[in-house]
């Protein structure tokens, strides 16, 4: 169970921080519910049964010690992403929402290659991009309580030190 105070990661909205866990009536019976402020949405208030935060993917996000494998993660070779928008754009959606934040490093990894080696994405990989860039800054902002935008400076920076043109071949 968690608890106030815990950083935790919700596999499409991202994360967020538990701010109390309040018991609400709902048909009949008194359940207990989390209360989530989500970073990359702070006005947005996620109320989710204490009962069905696993089945949900609901996490803590990763300890700190994690960080370094992040890094590494969106400091790799990127995987070659299939040509084929609808094959391409799933694999991507499985990655980002998979519950994974090495996942979601991979597939923001990848689409920042694709970008730069096609010169730009279309619409719906704007659209992914954006989502798991904000579900990866909002981890790493809640693992080391920065704000999202520090958080996804952070990672465009190791992104662009990836693309530098000493290593891109």
């Amino acid at each position: 169970m968690f608890k106030a105070g815990d950083a935790i990661v919700h596999p499409i909205r991202g994360a967020g921080v538990v701010e109390r866990v309040v018991e609400r009536p709902w048909r009949g019976n008194n359940d207990l519910y989390y209360s989530i402020k989500l970073l990359s949405q702070p006005r947005v208030k996620l109320m989710i049964p204490t009962g069905a935060a696993e089945t949900l993917g609901l996490r803590r996000a990763i300890p700190r010690s994690k960080l370094k494998k992040v890094w590494r993660v969106l400091g790799a070779d990127p995987d070659t992403l299939p040509d084929k928008h609808k094959t391409r754009y799933a694999l991507v959606e499985d990655k980002l929402h998979g519950g994974d934040v090495f996942g979601v490093a991979e597939a923001v990894r990848d689409m920042t290659w694709r970008r730069q080696r096609r010169g730009k994405l279309t619409t719906t990989g704007k659209r992914l991009y954006k989502e798991g860039m904000g579900i990866l800054a909002g981890e790493i902002a809640a693992v080391q309580g920065l704000e999202m935008d520090d958080a996804e400076a952070q990672v465009k920076e190791r992104l662009d030190e990836s693309l530098s043109p000493a290593t891109v071949t």
